[in-house]
């Protein structure tokens, strides 16, 4: 399940950025040869006016194409890391709905006997959301499981495991997961913007 979520969240990254990302590309292209031009053009205009000074405007000029690349490699991070905002933020938005999929009862399965496993066999409370309450209590006795469900956080789903005296807590909500993802997925989501 967790790599169907991943799989969606890049698909929707692909799907958004490839026309952005060709833009910020052109643009960006576009003023480093602008600026090019502006400091060759100076450089021309100073050298007729003042041989002795050639040198120096030379200078000048390398110095404005790495000031106007540098410029361009900043305002493309500024937009991927706007482009994989905007991405976790559809994510999010697309997954508040996924409690009424036919998938989430698979997903809610899933994720609570990961929680459990992970406690080892330990007696556990479970905190859902209300709304997850009564299909919690139904996997649990389909799985032969005897554990305690309290109805009392608020999520887009998933479940928070603990041991009884809460020593050892598990968060696996959607919530918990889809952060999770947020940093696994920033290398390849910038690395897809990158065209790569």
């Amino acid at each position: 399940m967790e790599w169907q979520m991943t799989d969606e969240l890049i698909q929707a990254v692909e799907e958004s950025a490839q026309e952005e990302i060709q833009s910020i590309r052109e643009h960006a292209a576009a003023q480093v040869a602008r600026i090019k031009e502006e400091a060759r053009a100076e450089g021309r205009k100073l050298q007729q006016h003042y041989p002795e000074h050639w040198k120096n405007v030379a200078l000048s000029e390398r110095t404005a194409i790495v000031a106007a690349r540098e410029k361009a490699r900043l305002e493309l991070l500024q937009i991927k890391e706007e482009i994989f905002e905007e991405t976790f933020r559809r994510a999010e938005e697309e997954l508040a709905g996924f409690r009424d999929r036919p998938r989430y009862e698979a997903f809610l399965k899933h994720v609570i006997l990961e929680a459990l496993a992970e406690l080892d066999g330990a007696s556990a409370l479970l905190h859902v959301d209300k709304r997850d309450e009564a299909l919690c209590n139904s996997i649990l006795k389909t799985e032969n499981q005897n554990h305690l469900v309290i109805a009392d956080i608020e999520s887009m789903g998933g479940v928070i495991a603990s041991t009884t005296d809460e020593s050892i807590i598990i968060r696996n909500t959607i919530e918990s997961r889809l952060q999770r993802s947020r940093e696994v997925l920033r290398k390849e989501i910038f690395s897809i913007l990158d065209g790569g």
